[in-house]
């Protein structure tokens, strides 16, 4: 190997031991972006109408769905909050949805609230009202449990 070869072989290990490194950062970063280290939690989710925790409500009245969430390590962006009707044996359907941006420091909770008014009562194809947590930061998303309560039932 001559002197020149010598020479080039240094500033092309250098790119590419920069070329390896950036490659690192840039998988973590996208890694904790998806959720794979996801920093939020769901402490807990409520309705309320008048003030008051309910489990029941009645068609047309003003309703507020309520998700608490709490941040393991210092986090900032955003969720999607959505209210849905839980229906027999199909598709269940966004009734209310909004985004919220969240910016907490580590071990911080916040909650956030979606007002809405039933149009349909929990009778026929209709059980009830759910809520939903899209972190739009991953793929996974939090669902309220599948029984009533904590899901809002709705008379007429």
């Amino acid at each position: 190997m001559g002197i020149r070869a010598k020479k080039a072989i240094g500033p092309l290990l250098f790119l590419l031991v920069l070329l390896v490194a950036l490659l690192l950062a840039t998988s973590v970063a996208f890694v904790a972006r998806i959720g794979f280290l996801r920093s939020l939690d769901v402490l807990e989710a409520y309705w309320s109408s008048s003030g008051r925790r309910v489990e029941r409500a009645k068609v047309g009245e003003q309703v507020t769905g309520h998700v608490v969430v709490h941040c393991r390590e210092r986090f900032e962006g955003d969720i999607v909050l959505r209210i849905r009707v839980d229906i027999k044996f199909w598709v269940d359907k966004d009734i209310v949805t909004q985004s919220f941006h969240v910016a907490l420091l580590s071990s911080a909770s916040r909650e956030f609230a979606l007002d809405f008014k039933p149009a349909q009562a929990s009778a026929g194809d209709i059980n009830g009202y759910f809520i939903e947590v899209d972190f739009g930061f991953s793929l996974e998303k939090w669902t309220m449990p599948n029984s009533y309560p904590p899901r809002l039932m709705v008379t007429v």
